[in-house]
């Protein structure tokens, strides 16, 4: 207060001014007792009370929180407390212990009472939040009624409350009829929420709308707010598939009706030009489940000019036509031109799924090229017209497009050719850098249908150009040419000449086999003159010899062909897969016959002719590896044992590093080697070692109790593959795994398969020496080809010189189900002279189930890795920075 009189009656001035404001401060006072709300520092005290509720203190707190807010004269600071209070209801501990103590009735009354005296819409809205919180039976029909009654309220968010509550308390058919009232409300918000809510019922609740509703449901197609036209995508779906036999009226047009079916799809394709990405990502995702659409109607969406037969002539309307002058090129064609015409479709519906393929997102590109996929592979006459569409989508900018689009393709050509000007783009995705691309385009051309002998020609060349660039590509290559020879015989047939390089007078020097080139050639070859035997009659003289070679090479890339055989009977012999299957299962009969008298010198002969059986052949390369594990595994259990008994003072450090190799090998047999009678073996195995160690090997010191843990392991096991378990496991005695060897005929199947990978990148090489500064990493990418296991799996093992070994498990770059692609970071001290990195790729095999207690115990480790892969030496040398 500025005070500016004469000096005279200053004091007189000052006196009433302090006089007026101690009775300002009295007035606060009492006021501040009447009414205690309006005392901040009590506000903010029961805020903390509030947000401090819990399921223990609930009962207490609660009513006077209740209380304290009908006292509350202040907008502001009641719907502070009512939103605090919303939060602790939202809890399902506080909610059961307002039900159980029978407290709901009365805050739900208090909450409608403050609803009916509220003058705040804001504060109304919160209140209607709480009130759907609360379970449906605690609600009666008046409170119901009165909150039902909010839908007519001014404010946009009652109304959008009341909608929600209505979803929640009222039955699915009256609700219907109260939402589908307000998709013509003046608040988008409102009417996103009522759509919403109809989404729910019908996807869901899998209820069916009304077709009297349907038109109302294609309306909110055009409504200007994005939210509601993707919620109504999926309503007109949903009811084009529940009503997909009746019949909708063409405008203008008496003579002819649309099904819903095909009136829903035809509306929905118009939304593929939206403004909103979100509804063009929806509507591209949705159109591939109308499968049962006519074929015209499909076609018409891959061409923005709307096609004759989309269009009625009204009877009685005569067609008039005319020809051109002739003054344009292409110009003399006759016009038709007629008044009146009708069109089945609109217009903006034409081309919807041309416009979603140059869409500007991935995402609508993407969902595009799928539903075109899914409604090829129902409709043949579609596909025709949509594979050139999908051709063009290969030279994507994006990569999971150009890949998708692949795979699509590669399910729609099983059906279909493929024509030589469509192999132009096709092939020339073959000089793709991503290894994901170019094996995918393999199994492509594999499966894909060539109409002539050249595109066979141009194929197989653009896949050799292919295998010369990538060398790594060598296995996916050579099984594409298998399938190109089987799909396409009669014209590989035709270039049979050209590709076996005969000449009418001039003799050919003889190839090299080894030359991939060459191998893959000759694979599409053998595979066609399976289904054209007179292929075989332009052999020379050593393509026979070649065929034998390859066929042992690649036994799965390479048919049976008899006739070839016979020509070589007398100088090759054929081995009978059976017949080699039978000889190594006399061989593990005859080692354990022969295990009673620990030659160690006849047991290694019997695993050396067990290894020359499986060079025969690469069909049997499992079951040998299987083999020789196993009795590689007895083999060093007798000379641990005879090593202990022979030493005066055996050394502890040897003994258990050999123990270790024998967990390691145990571990291999279980995580490698799968089918026929390879688990039981392992687990029946792991148990012998086991009881072994026990008996002859001191200082593993197995007790009784492990021993008892492993032996219930091993009958739980043995039930689950419904294997009858010995009875010396069963009875508690000493297990003797030769008896069980003996009993069993065939231990060894031909259903037994091994996980194995290949490193096609990097090679071996230790004449390159990769320098790189000591502060700083190597990078390596390894490539590999996997069988039979999941690729996400496997981890790098990295010995560095000085026998330093380190393990990485990075993430899989490669999606591809028999690849394996990543990069390794190599780091290290600098060194004075080069040194050599041993590269392997390894399974982990854990042991930290109570199973596998003993196992941790004597290895030392909770994790065991297990090699898959050959191993693969580089070079390196770190070096000190300049």
């Amino acid at each position: 207060i500025v005070v500016t009189p004469s000096n005279s009656r200053i004091t007189t001035y000052a006196r009433v001014i302090i006089v007026v404001l101690r009775a300002a401060a009295a007035a606060a006072r009492g006021i501040l007792k009447l009414n205690p709300s309006l005392d901040t520092s009590v506000h903010v005290n029961y805020i903390k009370i509030i947000r401090s509720i819990n399921a223990d203190n609930i009962i207490d707190i609660f009513p006077s929180v209740v209380k304290h807010i009908e006292l509350t004269s202040d907008k502001v600071e009641r719907l502070e407390l009512i939103q605090e209070t919303r939060k602790v209801l939202q809890c399902q501990e506080n909610m059961d212990v307002l039900v159980e103590k029978d407290l709901l009735p009365a805050i739900i009354n208090s909450a409608i009472e403050l609803f009916d005296c509220e003058q705040s819409q804001s504060v109304q809205f919160e209140l209607m939040s709480i009130i759907c919180l609360f379970p449906q039976s605690h609600l009666t029909e008046k409170t119901l009624s009165r909150l039902h009654g909010a839908a007519q309220s001014s404010s946009p968010l009652i109304r959008r409350q009341s909608l929600v509550l209505v979803m929640k308390t009222v039955p699915i058919e009256t609700s219907i009829k109260f939402l589908l009232a307000f998709l013509d409300d003046d608040d988008a918000r409102v009417r996103s929420t009522s759509v919403q809510n109809l989404a729910v019922i019908v996807s869901e609740k899998q209820s069916t709308l009304p077709m009297s509703f349907y038109h109302k449901i294609v309306e909110s197609l055009s409504d200007t707010h994005d939210e509601v036209r993707l919620r109504s995508v999926e309503i007109v779906a949903n009811m084009a598939f529940q009503h997909k036999a009746q019949l909708v009226k063409i405008p203008g047009c008496t003579s002819r009706q649309l099904t819903v079916i095909q009136h829903a799809f035809m509306q929905l394709c118009m939304l593929m030009c939206d403004t909103s990405t979100a509804v063009r990502i929806k509507t591209a995702a949705i159109l591939g489940r109308f499968t049962e659409v006519d074929p015209e109607f499909l076609v018409q969406t891959l061409d923005k000019k709307m096609k004759p037969y989309m269009k009625l002539v009204p009877e009685g309307v005569k067609v008039k036509q005319e020809f051109s002058a002739g003054r344009v090129w292409g110009g003399d064609a006759p016009i038709k031109t007629t008044a009146g015409e009708i069109n089945i479709i609109n217009p903006a519906s034409c081309g919807a799924f041309v416009h979603g393929m140059e869409d500007e997102f991935s995402a609508v590109r993407q969902n595009t090229v799928q539903s075109i996929c899914e409604l090829s592979m129902s409709c043949e006459e579609f596909s025709e017209v949509a594979v050139p569409h999908l051709i063009d989508m290969l030279n994507d900018e994006i990569q999971s497009v150009r890949l998708l689009t692949i795979s699509s393709l590669q399910r729609i050509t099983q059906n279909i050719e493929l024509y030589e000007d469509q192999l132009e783009t096709v092939l020339s995705v073959l000089e793709e850098s991503n290894v994901e691309i170019r094996q995918s385009l393999h199994k492509l051309l594999s499966s894909a249908k060539l109409n002539t002998q050249v595109s066979v020609r141009r194929v197989l060349k653009g896949l050799l150009d292919n295998l010369k660039k990538y060398p790594q590509d060598c296995s996916s290559v050579y099984k594409c040419v298998r399938g190109v020879g089987d799909n396409n015989a009669v014209y590989a047939a035709l270039l049979a000449p050209e590709l076996l390089s005969k000449h009418p007078y001039l003799y050919q020097t003889e190839p090299n086999t080894d030359d991939n080139c060459y191998i893959a050639t000759m694979i599409l070859v053998f595979n066609a003159a399976k289904h054209n035997p007179i292929i075989m009659s332009m052999f020379h003289e050593y393509t026979p010899r070649h065929y034998i070679y390859i066929a042992g090479l690649l036994p799965d890339l390479v048919p049976h062909l008899p006739q070839v055989y016979k020509q070589q009977q007398a100088t090759v012999t054929s081995y009978n897969t059976q017949f080699m299957l039978d000889s190594l299962n006399t061989l593990l009969h005859r080692f354990v016959t022969l295990s009673k008298s620990q030659d160690f010198n006849v047991l290694q002969k019997i695993t050396d002719d067990i290894m020359k059986i499986g060079r025969l052949s690469n069909s049997i390369r499992s079951q040998s590896s299987f083999l020789i594990k196993v009795l590689n595994i007895f083999l060093k259990l007798f000379k641990l044992r005879f090593y202990i008994i022979k030493s005066e003072a055996p050394c502890a450090d040897r003994i258990k590093d050999k123990v270790s190799e024998i967990i390691a090998n145990l571990c291999e047999l279980g995580c490698v080697f799968r089918g026929g009678q390879t688990e039981v073996t392992a687990v029946l195995l792991r148990f012998y070692a086991i009881q072994f160690l026990k008996l002859y090997v001191p200082d593993a010191s197995v007790t009784e109790k492990e021993l008892e843990l492993c032996r219930s392991h091993v009958v739980e096991r043995l039930k689950s593959c419904r294997t009858a378990v010995p009875h010396s496991i069963l009875n508690g005695k000493r297990f003797n795994i030769f008896q069980w060897f003996e009993s069993q005929p065939n231990v060894i199947s031909n259903d037994i398969t091994m996980s194995t990978a290949t490193i096609l990148s990097p090679a071996s090489n230790t004449e390159h020496v990769h320098e790189f500064p000591s502060h700083l990493s190597l990078s390596l990418h390894l490539e590999a080809e996997t069988t039979h296991l999941t690729p996400g799996d496997l981890a790098v093992k990295i010995v560095y010189p000085g026998s330093r070994t380190a393990f990485y498990q990075p993430h899989v770059d490669c999606t591809l189900q028999d690849y394996y692609e990543s990069t390794v970071f190599v780091g290290e001290q600098s060194w004075s002279n080069p040194g050599t990195l041993r590269i392997s790729l390894v399974l982990p095999c854990n042991l930290t189930r109570d199973s596998d207690a003993v196992f941790n115990r004597l290895y030392g480790k909770d994790k065991a890795w297990v090699d898959v892969s050959d191993i693969v030496l580089l070079k390196i040398h770190p070096k000190t920075p300049r």
